[in-house]
């Protein structure tokens, strides 16, 4: 569920060393060749890791009403089950004593139907096609910088280049932000049956295969 459209080619991405995602860390090295060193508070985006938990749970409670933001559990379980479909926006040596800091993220799980629900989004389903964007999300301090849109930007090139088995991406958005993921690509599919919070959520879909195209046709200019 959305708290809050192609990606340029000099979009930073900043390799973490995990065990157990070669393909994913392939596809990000081809990407991050040119990179690095950044200089500083330049945005780039890596997947999450287990110790960005605590930051990352805080901007989610911070960014939701209190019956909508996803539990620590659940953002526990995404990192650790889901991790390849999962990436964090940071901004190069802005925090304190140059540290890098966390400043978005988005996250999703597979699923397996063609409709968003409950049920499919309460697990990951590691061997469907169809990706289910959880949430994207800018931390407080840096809204109105287009951070929202340039990760978004950055999560569909990364998923669509690191794992090929997906065919379409889904995601529930409220109203006011219809218009948001519209500039992104996204087409409206309808009113959406899940009831989370107050508010009526609408589905969303891109297909992966447009996405890439679009990606092609950009590169070549």
């Amino acid at each position: 569920l959305m708290s809050a459209a192609v990606p340029c080619r000099a979009t930073p991405i900043r390799v973490h060393r995990t065990p157990g995602r070669s393909s994913t860390r392939r596809a990000l090295s081809a990407m991050d060749r040119n990179y690095t060193p950044l200089e500083p508070e330049t945005l780039f985006y890596r997947p999450a890791t287990p110790e960005d938990l605590d930051t990352i749970t805080e901007i989610e409670s911070n960014s939701y009403p209190p019956d909508e933001a996803a539990s620590p559990e659940n953002m526990r379980y995404r990192v650790e089950n889901a991790g390849d479909y999962f990436l964090v926006g940071s901004s190069a040596g802005a925090g304190p004593g140059g540290t890098d800091e966390i400043v978005s993220y988005v996250c999703g799980t597979l699923i397996k139907g063609q409709t968003l629900t409950h049920e499919s989004m309460s697990k990951h389903e590691a061997d469907g096609d169809v990706l289910c964007i959880h949430s994207v999300v800018t931390e407080g301090g840096h809204r109105r910088k287009q951070i929202g849109t340039k990760t978004l930007k950055a999560y569909m090139r990364w998923i669509t280049t690191a794992t090929p088995q997906v065919e379409r991406v889904l995601l529930l958005c409220k109203r006011e932000l219809i218009g948001f993921y519209e500039g992104a690509g996204f087409k409206m599919v309808g009113e959406s049956d899940v009831v989370h919070g107050k508010d009526q959520w609408f589905e969303m879909t891109q297909s992966s295969a447009r996405f890439r195209a679009l990606v092609a046709s950009t590169e070549q200019d």
